[in-house]
């Protein structure tokens, strides 16, 4: 193919609907993540997890105990049969370079029927080629 006559069609193709999408929105990205933390906790399979939540992870839980990676983990895998339901809503997502807080609210129902609601704010940093959970407090509501 002729350089010229391959250079129109990269510059179509860019420009084109169904062309490759542009970045994503990282407020929309970490907002997914956090749902999908959530929905970790449901199935008891921490799969998603493992690979957003950093090495260097440190969490603190509502009741004041602190929790690292291999601690969010196990949790993950210790709830499975536990949770009916486990939403995370009222997620907002403040992005500062390759940096982000976001916050939001756990609501849930136990398999017992208990029910609970807790509000969050996490610390996320883009690293690695995507966005990893550095940072977690968790307060009661």
């Amino acid at each position: 193919m002729p350089p010229i006559f391959a250079a129109l069609v990269l510059s179509l193709a860019a420009i084109l609907p169904g062309a490759d999408p542009a970045p994503s929105d990282p407020a929309a990205e970490i907002a997914g993540l956090e749902r999908e933390w959530a929905d970790c906790f449901v199935r008891g399979a921490p799969g998603a997890a493992e690979r957003f939540i950093a090495d260097d992870f440190v969490g603190v839980t509502s009741k004041g105990v602190r929790y690292d990676k291999a601690g969010a983990i196990q949790h993950i895998r210790d709830s499975k049969g536990r949770y009916k339901t486990l939403v995370a809503g009222d997620i907002t997502v403040r992005v500062y370079g390759d940096a982000a807080v976001a916050q939001g609210t756990d609501s849930w129902e136990m398999a017992d029927g208990a029910k609970g609601e807790e509000i969050w704010t996490d610390t996320w940093i883009r690293r690695h080629g995507g966005w990893q959970i550095v940072a977690a407090q968790d307060t009661p509501k």
